[in-house]
């Protein structure tokens, strides 16, 4: 009975969590043929569905730039933020130069562009959106992500327990046994690096959360080669390696599109990336990567 009673009371928060980003998302200003939904009925147990029949080329869910979580944007909403990230580019441009200029005594620039600190400054804009009740923090309260690299994270003990990290490898295996170990330890090397990198420079600074961090990277999606972007709703859809929506951007707005024809109530896709390679074969280091940013194995494909 208290299994049971616990059950719906889960069941009562999920539904509760799913109503208040729908109708976040309706009163923001995005246009939408689906919503939000926690159902065992996802592949992920929350995604986003159909509310009605949608044909081919219809657009199902438009999305304004303004409601999107870009460095441009954040800029805009906090601007004090901004200048403080701006002082931190700077002091890391300057050093790294310095040491490039050391080392090759002048003869070349070293030039940083800004989307090169999308995850860090994103995941800044993202925590003070929640510090001042920006109205991004009714959707940013709204993440999660539930995998080996984010358990890792959450419980701080990647610095000083080699067991916590061979425990998440360990778990990596057992969701793709068929991607080769030491091709994950790579991965997840290179993420723990990062996470080193982002703590060593802005904690004590600006608004920082490794856990944050984790999250808000495994949601974003690289719009062009300089901008970056974390986009509501989107970043709700599940991945498919045979997906039933595309994305495009058309007079100010994300527009995602469908594919083919779309039944009410029927889970929506994206395809997040591809894993094979020009030949179009399976690529060990693309499926690592996958299983590592996102959670998800490509042994299916």
């Amino acid at each position: 009975m208290l299994l049971l009673v616990a059950y719906l009371v889960t069941s009562l928060q999920s539904m509760s969590r799913d109503a208040v980003f729908n109708k976040w998302c309706l009163d923001s200003g995005i246009e939408a043929k689906a919503e939000v939904r926690t159902t065992p009925k996802s592949v992920a147990g929350r995604g986003v569905f159909a509310v009605e029949d949608i044909s081919q080329d219809d657009i199902v869910i438009s999305i304004p730039y303004h409601l999107v979580l870009t460095q441009d944007n954040g800029d805009r909403y906090f601007p004090n933020i901004a200048t403080r990230l701006a002082a931190e580019r700077q002091e890391e441009k300057q050093s790294r130069i310095r040491r490039v200029l050391n080392k090759i005594r002048g003869k070349h620039q070293h030039n940083l562009r800004r989307d090169d600190y999308w995850q860090a400054e994103l995941t800044t804009y993202a925590l003070s959106a929640l510090e001042s009740e920006h109205p991004w923090s009714t959707w940013v309260e709204q993440w999660q992500r539930e995998d080996p690299y984010q358990t890792l994270i959450d419980e701080s003990s990647w610095r000083s327990d080699d067991n916590a990290t061979i425990k998440a490898l360990s778990d990596f295996a057992a969701i793709a046994p068929s991607i080769p170990e030491y091709k994950v330890n790579a991965a997840v090397g290179i993420r723990l690096a990062e996470m080193n990198e982002y703590t060593s420079k802005y904690e004590g600074k600006v608004p920082h959360s490794e856990s944050m961090y984790s999250i808000l990277t495994s949601r974003a999606v690289g719009l062009s080669d300089s901008v970056t972007a974390c986009i509501p709703m989107h970043d709700m859809i599940n991945h498919s390696f045979e997906p039933n929506l595309g994305f495009t951007f058309y007079d100010g707005n994300f527009e995602l599109v469908a594919l083919r024809d779309i039944t009410c109530d029927e889970e929506l896709f994206l395809k997040y990336t591809d894993v094979t390679n020009t030949a179009g074969e399976w690529d060990e280091d693309k499926a690592a990567w996958l299983l590592v940013q996102w959670g998800i194995s490509s042994v299916d494909h």
